[in-house]
This record gives C-alpha cells, structure tokens and sequence, in this order.
C-alpha cells in the first residue's frame, strides 16, 4: 500500500507539474502573439507617419511648383530646400517667384544676375530694381553712348542722367 501511495504521490506531482508547464507555455505564446501585434502596430504607426510626412512634404513642394510623382520624401525634401532658396534669390532681385517652377526661376535668376553685371559695368546701379528696368536702363545708356560718340563728345565714367543732359545741352549748341 504504501508502494501504491508513493506512485501515485509521484503521478499528483507530475500531473502537476506538467499543468505548471503548460500554462505557462500559455501565457508564453500570449506574449508572443502581443509581442508580435506590438511589433505590427509599430510598423503600421511607422507606415502611417511616413505617409503623413510625405503628404506633407508633397503639398510643400507642390505650393513651389516642384512636381512630386514617384518621389520619396529624401528627394522631395532636398528639391522643397533648393525650391525654397530659389524664391529667396528671386525675391531679392526683384523677381516675383509664384507660379514658376524652379527651372523658370533658375532662367530668369541668371538672366537678372547678368543684367545687374552688365549693369555695373555701365555705371548703373542695379539694386531694388526690376529686371525690366534695368533692361530700359541699359538700352538707354547704350543708345545715349553711341549718340555721344557720334557727337564727339566723351563718355567714358558718364552716368546716365549725364549724358542726357551733355547730349541735350550739345544738340541745343
């Protein structure tokens, strides 16, 4: 009897202990299966950020004409920045940068850097000047220049406004 008393002392205990095992493998597998879906919400709220991140990154570049069709944001970002210096560079010379993408303002920012020279090279003064300002400017200087020259009159180091008046003062001799 007592031999029948161990065993089965010995089964209780293994009974029990394999019951110990199993829940514990439970609970286990429902960390897993938490773990898992914590891993998962964690890529979806990384997926839901970067889309929300690029949505905004479009309508940024879109506001500065930048087209956006298959860019990723690291692209998007660095055309956005150059986009945004673009209209800086514009605005300062003069230029009105809405509406134009950043190819048209690059074109009109170069030409306008080439008036302001040739500008200076004629003694003018470019600054807070409209490019087509300085494009009238730089024509008369040109044409009053070459109607001095034909009257025999000095031109070199001569402002605008003084050659107009050598000129009228010479055509009124």
């Amino acid at each position: 009897m007592i031999n029948k008393k161990k065993v089965l002392g010995y089964v209780m205990a293994g009974a029990l202990g394999l019951n110990m095992l199993g829940a514990s493998s439970t609970f286990a597998a429902e960390k897993e299966t938490h773990s898992s879906t914590g891993v998962e919400a964690s890529v979806s709220h990384d997926k839901t950020t970067v889309s929300i991140e690029l949505k905004k990154l479009q309508t940024e570049a879109k506001k500065l004409n930048i087209k956006v069709d298959g860019k990723k944001a690291d692209v998007l970002k660095k055309e956005i920045e150059e986009g945004q210096n673009l209209h800086k560079q514009a605005k300062k010379l003069g230029l009105e940068p809405d509406g134009k993408t950043p190819d048209t303002l690059k074109k009109e920012i170069e030409e306008c850097q080439n008036l302001h020279k040739q500008a200076k090279k004629l003694g003018l003064e470019p600054d807070g000047k409209t490019p087509d300002t300085l494009k009238k400017e730089i024509e008369e200087y040109q044409n009053l220049h070459k109607q001095a020259k034909k009257l025999g009159l000095k031109v070199d180091g001569k402002t605008l406004s003084t050659l107009k008046i050598e000129i009228q003062q010479h055509l009124k001799l």
